[in-house]
C-alpha cells in the first residue's frame, strides 16, 4: 500500500490577515511569524501556542531576521526589538483573531517589547530587507556585530541603500542605471564572499523586468565617507515576469531566483577573481520549468541539501539544492503561500539525542545581549528535576530537533511540516 500524501504536523492559527514572512529563530525554540496587517506573533515550538503577540507596525510586514531583530514593512519603517525571555512576561499572548474589538482598540491593548532601533526605509517595492554582518572576519565577543541592511532607496526606485545598524546611517547607495532601465528593485541578497586572503561585500539584485545584476563593493564601507565604490561584475535577463525572491545557499557560491513566471534558475557568483575582469553574462547553471507561476518565499535550509517556495496556487514545493528536482508538493492550504522558513540543522546533534538523566544535550547558545533569546532556562544541572520538568525539557529539546518547514499563506494560518 503507497503511503499517502504528507500532512501539516502541526496548523497555527491566530493571524487575521495574510502571513507574509516567517523567521525561527532561539534555537528553533521559537517561530516568528508577521502579517499584513502589522502584527506579531512569537510562537513556542514545543507548546505550539504564542508567547508574544503585538502590532509591530501600521501597515504589512514584509521581513524578519534577528541580530537581535529587525522587520522591514510597508509603513517604511525598519525596527529592532528586544525581545529576551525576561522581556516575554509583560506581553499579552492574545491572538488577533481572538480579539473582539476593532484593530485599534486591540492594538493598544497589546504593549510593545523595548524597541531599540527605528529606521525609515522604502518599502513600496514590497521588496524585503536583506542583513548581514558587516565585518565577517570579526572575532566573535560579547558586544553584538554591526550588521549591513541593503533595502531600496527612497526615491529612485531601482536604487539601493546600504544601512548600518546600530548607528542608523546609511553608508553606501548604489544607483540604477538610467540607460539600462530595470524597474523597481523587487528583491535584494548581501553577503560576503570571503576566501582566505580576501574578503568582499557582494550584492545580487533582481529587479521587475526579470533582471538580475550581481555587484560587488571595493573599500571599507565602515569609513564615515563610504570610500570605495559598487562595480557590476555580472547580470542577465534571468525571467520573463518580475523577480519575486532570491535565496543564497549556505556555502555562498550560488543562489536562487524565482519568479512570477514559472522558472527557478540557480546561478554560480562569479569568484573575487573573477571581479576584477568587469561585468559578463550571468548564466544559469541549471534552470527548472515548474510549469507553476508565481514561487515565491525561496527559503534554503541550512544544510544546503533542500529548497522550498511558496506557491500563489496554495501549495508548498520542496526541491533538491542539487538537482533542482521536486521532491515534495506539499497541499494544505486552500489560498495563495507566501513565506516559507526551514529550522536550522545542527549537524553536531544527532536525531534520536535526548535528556539523559534530566540533561539536555549541549547547543550554541545565543548571546546575552541578543534582541531574541530563548525562552527556555535551563535549571542547574546540580538539582534534580522533577518528572514534570523532564517532560518539559524532553519536549523542547524534541521541538529544536525537529526539521521543520514552515509555511504562511492569505488565510492567516500557519503550516508546520516535519520532512527531510
Amino acid at each position: 500500500m503507497e503511503p499517502g500524501p504528507p500532512v501539516p504536523a502541526y496548523i497555527l492559527r491566530g493571524h487575521e490577515a495574510a502571513i507574509h514572512a516567517l523567521h525561527f529563530y532561539a534555537n528553533n525554540a521559537l517561530l516568528a511569524s508577521a502579517d499584513s496587517d502589522g502584527w506579531m506573533v512569537i510562537w513556542s515550538l514545543s507548546s505550539k501556542r504564542p508567547v508574544a503577540v503585538w502590532k509591530a507596525h501600521e501597515a504589512g510586514v514584509l521581513q524578519i531576521k534577528h541580530w537581535t531583530t529587525a522587520r522591514l514593512v510597508r509603513d517604511h519603517k525598519l525596527r529592532v526589538w528586544q525581545l529576551r525571555h525576561e522581556d516575554l512576561v509583560g506581553l499579552r499572548t492574545k491572538l488577533p483573531a481572538d480579539s473582539d474589538s476593532s484593530t485599534a482598540a486591540a492594538a493598544s491593548d497589546h504593549p510593545h517589547p523595548w524597541l531599540l532601533h527605528s529606521m525609515s526605509v522604502n518599502a513600496l517595492n514590497f521588496c524585503a530587507f536583506s542583513m548581514c554582518d558587516q565585518d565577517p572576519r570579526r572575532p566573535a565577543s560579547g558586544a553584538v556585530a554591526a550588521q549591513l541592511i541593503a533595502s531600496p532607496n527612497g526615491l529612485d526606485s531601482g536604487g539601493i541603500d546600504i544601512f548600518q545598524l546600530p548607528s542608523e546611517r546609511r553608508i553606501s547607495q548604489i544607483r540604477s542605471d538610467k540607460n539600462n532601465p530595470t524597474g523597481m528593485v523587487m528583491a535584494v541578497c548581501l553577503f560576503h564572499q570571503t576566501t582566505e586572503t580576501a574578503s568582499q561585500l557582494v550584492l545580487v539584485a533582481g529587479y521587475e523586468d526579470g533582471r538580475i545584476t550581481v555587484l560587488t563593493h571595493a573599500g571599507d564601507l565602515s569609513n564615515p565617507d563610504g570610500s570605495g565604490r559598487w562595480q557590476k561584475v555580472a547580470s542577465c535577463k534571468a525571467h520573463t515576469q518580475p523577480i519575486l525572491s532570491l535565496a543564497m545557499l549556505p556555502c555562498k557560491t550560488h543562489f536562487l531566483s524565482s519568479s512570477a513566471d514559472s522558472l527557478i534558475s540557480k546561478f554560480c557568483i562569479p569568484s573575487l577573481v573573477d571581479a576584477d575582469d568587469g561585468s559578463k553574462d550571468l548564466k544559469s547553471e541549471k534552470s527548472l520549468n515548474t510549469k507553476h507561476s508565481g514561487q515565491q518565499g525561496l527559503s534554503v535550509r541550512s544544510d544546503g541539501k533542500i529548497f522550498a517556495t511558496a506557491g500563489w496556487d496554495g501549495r508548498v514545493r520542496v526541491y533538491s539544492c542539487k538537482t533542482m528536482k521536486e521532491l515534495a508538493v506539499l497541499k494544505w492550504h486552500k489560498v495563495g503561500c507566501y513565506s516559507t522558513a526551514f529550522a536550522s540543522i545542527d549537524p553536531t546533534v544527532a536525531p534520536d539525542a535526548g535528556v539523559v538523566d534530566g540533561v539536555p544535550p549541549s547547543s550554541a547558545s545565543l548571546d546575552g545581549n541578543a534582541a531574541l533569546s530563548s525562552i527556555s532556562t535551563t535549571k542547574d544541572i546540580s538539582q534534580p528535576m522533577s518528572a514534570l520538568d523532564m517532560i518539559k525539557q524532553q519536549r523542547e529539546e524534541n521541538a529544536r530537533r525537529t526539521h521543520w518547514l514552515g509555511a504562511g499563506g492569505k488565510d492567516g494560518k500557519i503550516s508546520l511540516w516535519d520532512i527531510y
